[in-house]
């Protein structure tokens, strides 16, 4: 958590409410001169080979790999995340970025050829190639702030762009530590900007010259961003919110399922944007024992700061969201809906803390199900049949990703393909976010593009098609002059390429008939230059005057 002090942002534990650092409030010309300085290294750093920016990537996951135990310790001060989290969630999807990129990023920039189909482009090679875009801004959330932006960043530099990172002002400590790391690496100054500050802050950032910009936060953030971006007209990207559903199919494993479910719910103290926030169970013999098996894994996590090693849960980010969960919870219990497991806010700890809270008897009228709570609640909806669950899971505004729990993954499959989202999961959760091979994005409120993966790191380019004719001289049957003679030629090119069986042996006729014909000579069409059309106005307006006069 942040708060504004002068012109500086004091950076607070969760946990203890502890003050960990100051850092500045940038301004709009110190975000300018980040952005000219990102432009300035681009026109350098792009002419660099894909073998020295790998080497760099390389140097890069040595530098993380070595500073693991520091860069983990400062996420789990910052945001309050337990330590096992902040290397599983936080540490191994930029290194295994790293990896990915070095090990195959070159092939998947390389040009690739694009066959043509008709003959009459058979001396053409096309090529589609991936160029850098530019200076590539960032706005990273405070629930991941070193893999979000760190990742993002990796692919944004592999593929030749510089970068300016603005960090959430509630975990800039973060990426002061990504600034550092990226300069150990020994990429060039300015390679990766780093600017601190709160919403004003951003905003100067959002209406810079960037060659795209990157966001990931809640809706009315993404809403803002993109209304800033569109007066320069910068393409944008947005990772938006999630109320990600899980449908549980009565074969479901219960021990493995229980599980499963209770760590989608709780990891982060359930602030990620792909937290399970709500589970359908279709009813079966196995009903009852499942919810029995998910409040016995709630009640046994362990709430505590991340400086103790047996903490499972850490604190929620700050008051405003604290709140938030209280009063969804609260809504809930007043309309119905029951607890069975937490459901109160622990200030005995000393932070922003609220227990691990699995509710039954919730409804789609209730903000539990509705809005996106990002916290630890995990809400459960029996249902009677698997049509009903799917058509509940997809009665959202949101679109990010969801989970099937099944025994028997063919019928798990036919779910997953009726969930309107960008990522589903059978029999597991969370997990791909942190796996750089795959995509990473969502439907409507949950924002679009998609990051990570092959399609985010073409996304981070400039996709340029490039046609070489080796026949320049050549005869070009769609240039002028045009006659009768080409209109048969493409009327038999028509049928002989794509018309039905009878067509096609008059089609070949017509077209090879007319193709080396020479235009014919256009009768009665001789060519008008402009004084003889000035010439001919002239004359029609003075008879105009005369038929007036007279």
């Amino acid at each position: 958590m942040v708060v504004s002090k002068a012109s500086t942002l004091e950076s607070i534990n969760p946990a203890t409410k502890a003050v960990i650092g100051r850092v500045p409030i940038m301004g709009e010309d110190e975000v300018r001169l980040a952005v000219e300085r990102s432009w300035h290294c681009f026109e350098e750093w792009q002419l660099t080979s894909l073998k020295a920016r790998a080497k760099l990537i390389t140097n890069l996951r040595k530098v993380i790999a070595a500073r693991a135990d520091e860069i983990g310790k400062l996420i789990s001060e910052e945001v309050g995340k337990p330590l096992p989290e902040a290397y599983f969630s936080e540490l191994s999807g930029p290194l295994d970025t790293c990896l990915w990129l070095s090990n195959s990023g070159e092939k998947l920039l390389a040009d690739q050829p694009v066959p043509l189909t008709n003959p009459l482009l058979a001396s053409k090679q096309s090529l589609i190639t991936y160029e850098p875009l530019g200076a590539i801004g960032i706005i990273a959330p405070w629930n991941y702030p070193f893999s979000i932006p760190m990742m993002t960043a990796i692919m944004a530099l592999y593929a030749g762009n510089t970068v300016i990172i603005k960090p959430s002002e509630k975990s800039p400590l973060i990426a002061i530590k990504i600034g550092e790391l990226i300069i150990e690496a020994g990429f060039p100054p300015s390679a990766v900007e780093i600017v601190t500050g709160d919403r004003l802050t951003g905003e100067y950032l959002s209406k810079s010259r960037l060659g795209r910009l990157i966001f990931t936060g809640s809706v009315g953030g993404g809403q803002a961003v993109m209304a800033q971006a569109a007066t320069a007209l910068t393409p944008v990207s947005l990772e938006l919110g999630g109320k990600d559903a899980a449908v549980v199919l009565p074969d479901a494993p219960i021990d493995w399922t229980a599980r499963g479910l209770t760590w989608g719910a709780f990891t982060n103290a359930g602030q990620a944007c792909a937290s399970v926030e709500r589970v359908y169970i279709v009813k079966g013999k196995q009903t009852d024992e499942l919810i029995k098996a998910i409040v016995a894994c709630a009640s046994k996590l362990k709430l505590g700061p991340a400086t103790d090693p047996l903490s499972d849960m850490g604190p929620l980010i700050d008051q405003q969201q604290l709140d938030k969960v209280a009063s969804h919870v609260a809504e809930a219990v007043t309309m119905g809906a029951k607890i069975l497991s937490g459901g109160k806010v622990r200030d005995d700890l000393g932070g922003f803390f609220f227990e691990p809270t699995v509710l039954t008897g919730v409804t789609h009228g209730m903000k539990i199900m509705s809005e996106e709570t990002f916290g630890p609640v995990l809400p459960i909806m029996v249902v009677d049949s698997e049509d009903q669950a799917v058509e509940l899971a997809n009665d959202s505004e949101y679109g990010l990703s969801a989970t099937i729990w099944a025994g028997k993954l063919a019928r798990a499959e036919c779910v997953a393909r009726d969930i309107n989202v960008g990522t589903v999961l059978i029999n597991d959760v969370l997990f791909s976010h942190a796996v750089p091979q795959l995509p990473w994005g969502g439907l409507r409120k949950s924002g679009f593009g998609r990051g990570h993966s092959a399609f985010g790191l073409h996304d981070l380019c400039n996709i340029k098609h490039i046609s070489i004719d080796s026949a320049s001289g050549a005869h070009r049957v769609w240039w002028y002059p045009y006659s009768p003679s080409r209109i048969k030629l493409a009327q038999g090119g028509i049928q002989l390429l794509h018309g039905g069986l009878s067509k096609r042996t008059s089609g070949l006729v017509d077209f090879v008939g007319n193709l080396f014909a020479k235009a014919e000579k256009k009768k009665n069409s001789p060519l008008i230059d402009a004084k003889t059309i000035d010439a001919k106005t002239d004359d029609e307006k003075s008879k105009k005057t005369d038929q007036s006069q007279s």
